[in-house]
């Protein structure tokens, strides 16, 4: 990654600094990586409970009297799913010190501190986290996982990747599932707690105009971490030999069908094939020029939504539609109609031109949000590349029609999925 420094803090734990003069603030995230196995609830739960308090900050409204203090320093948690990874999340964006009127203020230093603190001296009762904040933050959890119903277009993406992926750890929710919720308690979380932070391998991003900080040094005086053993994260099951598409249907109370067909690619994220498959993708359903939304959606008004994305870290591509219920077996018909024309080569320069601006444009909008950058550079740790922006960018207006259709090849329809009334 050659825009951006790497520095090895100790086993395990990864330090990545990039030094731009484009924010007024500094963003600092920790990235624990956890396999997505059998412990994925307690992964979920771990974040929410962890910032309740720590030992310095008893209560959230200590935190928050703190942020404050911090001129408005803010403070974020959460999880992520990345293939068949689990990512716990902890981050902060302080104002750089030099737009402070005491420019050696040290608010920079503050904001690893403080995430030291809750990552590592969190609030304890007896020895475990506290009962009280467990329980919350499960009911919490309990509502969020519930709530995913009410929006149908997730929910039946979600629905899509369980079938599809039955019998892989992909098909785990980001966010757990309501029956192991119930089984923990303040005894096991925090064991969960303890494996967490003396195996998981960490990564430890900074992006703003930190010239003239020693951020190593910074990270090292503020880091209490002593990892005993550091797992390895198994790779992805990306290739799937596939006899027959599945096809199932669900009913629900709802207004309107929602159609979702699951492909996979066989296109691993680090291979130079992603490029292509990603334009490949961006004709098939990734915008007004797609083929889905020409198509489908607007020649022959069977929906009323039509896309198709990529999760390139697991190797698939999702396709959701929005179609009446009787429109059913016509609007299967004409999206297979269109992915055999993708298969078979039927792209057009027109297509590749107009997918190649959108994808570089929103490519370029990384560069506008240090949270985007974070997450492009967490993004290449995961995949194993190593390719900056302008050089992902200029990848892909590299990806001649050629390369796409020897891409889209590949791809296999694996599942038709649809929610019914």
């Amino acid at each position: 990654m050659k825009d951006i420094e790497k520095i090895s803090i100790g086993q395990g734990i990864n330090l990545y600094i990039l030094n731009t003069d484009k924010f007024k603030t500094v963003s600092i995230s920790y990235c624990f990586h956890r396999d997505l196995d059998e412990d994925y609830t307690y992964n979920a739960l771990l974040p929410a409970v962890m910032r309740r308090g720590s030992k310095d900050f008893k209560a959230l409204k200590d935190i928050e009297r703190y942020l404050e203090g911090e001129y408005g320093t803010i403070f974020d948690v959460g999880v992520q799913k990345r293939g068949e990874r689990h990512l716990l999340r902890f981050s902060v964006d302080v104002i750089n010190d030099s737009f402070l009127p005491n420019e050696n203020a040290g608010l920079v230093a503050r904001g690893f501190e403080f995430l030291n603190s809750i990552i590592n001296r969190p609030v304890l009762e007896n020895g475990v986290f506290k009962a009280d904040y467990v329980a919350q933050e499960k009911q919490n959890l309990k509502n969020s996982i519930e709530s995913l119903i009410n929006d149908k277009m997730g929910y039946s993406i979600e629905r899509l990747i369980r079938v599809m992926c039955q019998d892989e750890k992909y098909s785990r929710y980001v966010h757990g599932s309501v029956e192991d919720l119930e089984k923990i308690d303040a005894a096991s979380l925090y064991k969960a707690y303890e494996d967490v932070i003396a195996s998981s391998p960490l990564d430890i991003f900074v992006v703003g105009n930190v010239d003239g900080l020693d951020i190593e040094s910074i990270v090292k005086n503020s880091l209490d971490l002593n990892k005993r053993v550091v797992k390895a994260i198994p790779k992805p099951i990306i290739k799937k030999l596939i006899k027959e598409p599945k096809e199932h249907i669900e009913s629900l109370d709802i207004n309107q069908g929602k159609l979702n067909l699951g492909f996979r690619t066989g296109v691993c994220p680090a291979s130079e094939e992603y490029y292509p498959l990603a334009i490949c993708s961006s004709v098939f359903g990734g915008g007004p020029h797609s083929k889905l939304f020409i198509n489908v959606r607007e020649k022959a008004s069977l929906a009323y939504y039509a896309f198709s994305r990529l999760d390139s870290f697991k190797g698939l591509m999702l396709v959701g539609a929005g179609i009446d219920f009787d429109n059913y077996d016509v609007a299967v018909d004409i999206i297979k109609e269109q992915f055999q024309d993708l298969k078979s080569g039927k792209i057009t320069d027109k297509e590749i031109d107009a997918s190649k601006k959108i994808i570089t444009g929103s490519m370029k909008g990384i560069k506008d949000q240090s949270g985007r950058i974070i997450n492009y550079y967490l993004g290449n740790v995961i995949a194993g590349r190593d390719t900056t922006i302008d050089e992902s960018i200029d990848r892909i207006n590299s990806v001649t029609l050629d390369d796409v259709k020897a891409v889209a090849e590949k791809i296999e329809l694996d599942t038709i999925y649809f929610l019914k009334n």
